[in-house]
């Protein structure tokens, strides 16, 4: 009988490199936004990391809300940088540590964003009953259905999140790991 070959892995950790391409990716696309219809047009307001939103009329009750989020979303895409950063340097090196911080980061990242929104989302009613119930949700009024909550770069960075995971999973069963004393 042979004996069964043994499967040489590269080096570099190509899922951790993927999720920290994801993550990097995501602080491009819009994370959180409204999408408006009725009456045969389409209004959709999206907010990347970057950009908040550049009006108030969308949050009606209070004038707290639109700097809240306007000026914590660039921290958070720092946050989702350095987290990105974290999870490519540690594809290259044999220490686990730069995957865990990414993977903690990232966790940490997404419930702080979360909190943030619902936090301004929140705040903009001030008790009134004709405004956004919440960070994500659908409502109709008079024909116009308002649809609103997280989009595809929230999504792409919790997929980002898990990539990680895997990729920690990955490094720790088939790369020689430094031992963290």
């Amino acid at each position: 009988m042979s004996k069964p070959a043994s499967v040489n892995f590269p080096r570099i950790n190509l899922i951790s490199i993927l999720a920290g391409a994801l993550a990097l990716a995501s602080v491009f696309l819009s994370w959180w936004g409204i999408d408006a219809s009725g009456f045969g047009s389409v209004v959709s307001p999206r907010w990347t990391l970057w950009n908040g939103p550049s009006m108030d009329s969308i949050f009606r009750g209070s004038a707290q809300a639109y700097p809240t989020l306007t000026s914590t979303s660039p921290i958070i895409g720092a946050l989702v940088v350095i987290s990105a950063l974290l999870a490519l340097a540690g594809s290259f090196t044999r220490n686990t540590r730069p995957l865990i911080g990414s993977f903690i980061l990232g966790v940490l990242t997404s419930i702080a964003y979360l909190g943030v929104v619902s936090y301004a989302v929140t705040n903009s009613c001030n008790g009134q009953s004709n405004c956004l119930s919440g960070p994500f949700g659908t409502e109709t009024v008079f024909g116009i259905t308002l649809n609103w909550g997280f989009k595809i770069g929230f999504y792409l960075y919790l997929v980002a999140g898990s990539l990680t995971l895997v990729g920690l999973g990955f490094h720790r069963i088939f790369h020689k790991t430094t031992p963290t004393l």
